[in-house]
């Protein structure tokens, strides 16, 4: 069974992801990494169907990284949380995708889960 969660303590975040990737009883990999980079001070922990969960946060991580680059400041770890989650809603409404997401900032920590 998958899982993401995050903690939040004082002074830091810890996004926590299951690293296995299996299909009923086989197990495909032991070391899939379902926390992805954002940008230096973001993490966003991921689980669901391999496909969907690459494909999703590749997605997420691709437009922070876009708004970056066309407005020369970094997306607010609040605004990527809310962009994360209207996103998964869209993308729920079109498909079936199980996706749990979780995402941490390093600096003032806090939690986003969607």
């Amino acid at each position: 069974m998958e899982c993401v969660f995050g903690l939040v303590g004082d002074g830091f975040a810890l996004v926590v992801a299951y690293s296995s990737a299996v299909n009923s009883i086989l197990v495909h990999k032991s070391n899939e990494d379902k926390v992805m980079i954002l940008d230096s001070h973001k993490l966003l922990g991921a689980s669901g169907e391999a496909g969907d969960r690459v494909q999703f946060t590749e997605y997420i991580q691709k437009n922070v990284h876009l708004y970056e680059f066309r407005n020369g400041i970094p997306l607010s770890t609040a605004a990527a949380a809310n962009f994360t989650r209207g996103e998964l809603a869209q993308a729920l409404r079109k498909t079936q995708w199980i996706i749990a997401v979780d995402m941490a900032k390093k600096r003032c920590p806090h939690s986003y889960s969607s």
